[in-house]
């Protein structure tokens, strides 16, 4: 069972769409006349990304069709990322987020809070812990936010011992359960694309969020050349929990009318030669009315 026809998730309101060929039956990929946003208009409903859509079960799906269906590509991609994983040290959401907790553990006093939205097993603020000064680490609270059953409850054995924990539920629910203005860093790492709702999650994340706190995101590149080249058979996409698909142009758009704006998006970070796309968000403090439906905005960045 799937939810009504979504209309586009930037406009949150009906517009003229194009279909796009690339998805398989019953799934419709379209792309919205208005902003160029591209998404899938008949997604699964939410509850279902608890169980039977759940990471971890899309995640060994995909990989032993990827496996099945092209074994040399498959192979090769897995050896690159161990590669820039193991020899290369390329860990860059964590880079990120580190950064910025040493940035707070520098001007600020007092606990450090951290939420990792769609956190998977907690390993992401994990690595972050070990990488940061020990003074820092220490005021660090790491909380993280997963949909999954199964992952939740191993999130939460491994924050907790880091004086930490896990809430199980959606993005916006669990966000909800903190308070406003209490969060320094959040992370949404490979989890937009996932989120039925984004511009509200970003609202959301919007409101818990320190007066200088940022926002970490890495979403599949919609505008990478690999997508272009490779058509459907495009890594980035996943049917049916991939349900957005971003360029850094509805990426920026979507973040402005959630009453952010982009810190950092620099040329490394949107390369179209990646497959992935990075920015840093932070609260726009000129935001009163979100207007969805103008333009989109150029790109704000510092390199």
């Amino acid at each position: 069972m799937t939810t009504p026809p979504r209309p586009c998730p930037l406009l949150e309101r009906d517009s003229r769409t194009t279909p796009l060929d690339d998805a398989p039956p019953p799934w419709q990929l379209r792309r919205c006349e208005e902003t160029g946003f591209v998404y899938l208009a008949n997604p699964p409903a939410q509850d279902r990304f608890r169980d039977e859509f759940a990471w971890e079960v899309t995640h060994a799906e995909e990989s032993h069709r990827r496996r099945r269906a092209e074994p040399a590509i498959y192979a090769l991609s897995g050896a690159l990322k161990t590669f820039r994983q193991r020899f290369l040290k390329r860990d860059k959401v964590a880079a990120l987020v580190q950064s910025l907790v040493r940035e707070f553990g520098s001007d600020e006093d007092g606990p450090i809070r951290l939420v990792d939205v769609g956190c998977a097993q907690g390993t992401l603020a994990m690595r972050v812990v070990s990488r940061v000064p020990q003074d820092v680490a220490a005021r660090l609270e790491p909380i993280g936010i997963e949909i999954s059953t199964q992952l939740a409850g191993i999130a939460e054995s491994t924050l907790r011992r880091r004086g930490g924990r896990c809430i199980h539920g959606t993005g916006i629910d669990g966000l909800g359960q903190l308070d406003r203005g209490s969060v320094h860093v959040v992370v949404l790492s490979c989890i937009l694309e996932h989120e039925i709702d984004p511009l509200p999650l970003l609202r959301r994340c919007r409101e818990r969020l320190t007066h200088d706190g940022r926002i970490v995101i890495k979403v599949p590149n919609y505008a990478s050349v690999g997508r272009h080249l490779r058509g459907s058979r495009w890594c980035g996409y996943r049917w049916p929990d991939h349900v957005n698909y971003f360029t850094p142009r509805t990426l920026a758009s979507m973040a402005t009318a959630a009453g952010l704006e982009v810190t950092r998006m620099n040329v490394f970070d949107r390369s179209p030669t990646s497959d992935s796309l990075y920015a840093v968000l932070g609260r726009d403090r000129s935001f009163a009315v979100a207007t969805p439906a103008a333009p989109p905005p150029r790109l704000r960045h510092a390199a």
